[in-house]
């Protein structure tokens, strides 16, 4: 869409509106042409990646991008960010950013809990990856994966998982890896515990329940005892040991709540504070960058530039 278009379609707009849509026009205008645009590496239309190299001639490290949305939507264009691309690329360094498909289409086929369709989904793209990596000149052992929100608790999940490769499996793809060589979440949720959630953030927060198709946060946590048997599986909080790849979780939102009644427990500092004790106490590396009141700066280092320094270690 080019600006004149914009200009003259928001006119009857109010300055602000009109503001807004500017800066999203400008900002899905900022990202480049990927190398290649929605590659399948499944059956699922939902199942969908694109390739953006870096300038040279590689074999380019990798880094993963899983976007963020409630594991109920979000985009593989939307959500990655112009300005942290242009660093990975600058650096010499390969991103994926996929599409994978929702909760709701999890509970239409009948998998349980259906959270792990979109793990399941982002575990297949980055074998899908290695096991294409010489197509577009990428460098299948030096990898790393980063994602926002829903799509932070599914790098934590990937990276912290054990290797989830298939020698036996039919499909060469599941033959694959799964291990990676650095983690990155921003306004990543660190458990799926209900009871552990709520101790870590706090009676406000009401987030979670649809990942095992709880109704609301309140049953989710009722019901834990009959769910218990799966948060070893899914949760990052109990799956994160000392032989894990180094962690980098940053947030926005503040560790205490500002009082205004709009504080937002789903992205809150909270969650990597208490998630880092955890990682501390078994041996793992983790760095967690927050700010502590609303006023202050977000302090503790730059999750990009951690990651492409994990992507290029050999």
């Amino acid at each position: 869409m080019k600006i004149t278009r914009v200009v003259s379609f928001c006119s009857p707009l109010s300055v602000a509106a009109f503001a807004l849509m500017f800066f999203a026009c400008t900002w899905a205008q900022a990202l480049p042409a990927p190398t290649a645009s929605d590659v399948a590496y499944g059956e699922d239309p939902m199942q969908k990646l694109d390739v953006y190299l870096p300038a040279g001639e590689g074999p380019f490290p990798v880094a993963l991008f899983i976007h963020g949305g409630g594991w109920v939507n979000g985009d593989k264009v939307e959500k990655l960010n112009a300005s942290q691309l242009k660093r990975f690329l600058d650096a010499g360094v390969a991103v994926v950013s996929i599409n994978y498909r929702f909760i709701p289409q999890a509970r239409q086929e009948g998998v349980y809990p259906p959270v792990l369709m979109p793990l399941g989904d982002a575990r297949r793209a980055l074998q899908f990856v290695r096991y294409h990596a010489a197509d577009w000149n990428l460098d299948p052992d030096r990898v790393v994966v980063f994602g926002g929100s829903a799509g932070a608790f599914s790098s934590l999940w990937l990276g912290l998982s054990d290797d989830m490769a298939d020698p036996d499996s039919d499909d060469p793809v599941e033959r694959e890896s799964t291990r990676v060589n650095g983690i990155g979440g921003m306004g990543a949720q660190t458990s799926l515990d209900p009871a552990q959630m709520r101790e870590w953030v706090g009676e406000g927060l009401t987030y979670g329940g649809h990942a095992f198709n709880q109704p609301n946060f309140q049953v989710f946590l009722d019901n834990r005892e009959q769910l218990a048997e799966y948060f070893p599986v899914v949760s990052p909080a109990a799956l994160v040991d000392a032989g894990d790849p180094p962690i980098f979780l940053t947030y926005g939102v503040p560790l205490n709540d500002p009082g205004t009644g709009k504080y937002d427990s789903t992205h809150s500092a909270r969650w990597g504070v208490a998630f880092k004790q955890v990682a501390d106490e078994r041996g793992a590396v983790c760095m967690v960058a927050y700010r502590v009141n609303a006023e202050d700066p977000v302090k503790g280092g730059d999750i990009i530039a951690f990651l492409i320094e994990r992507a290029m270690a050999d």
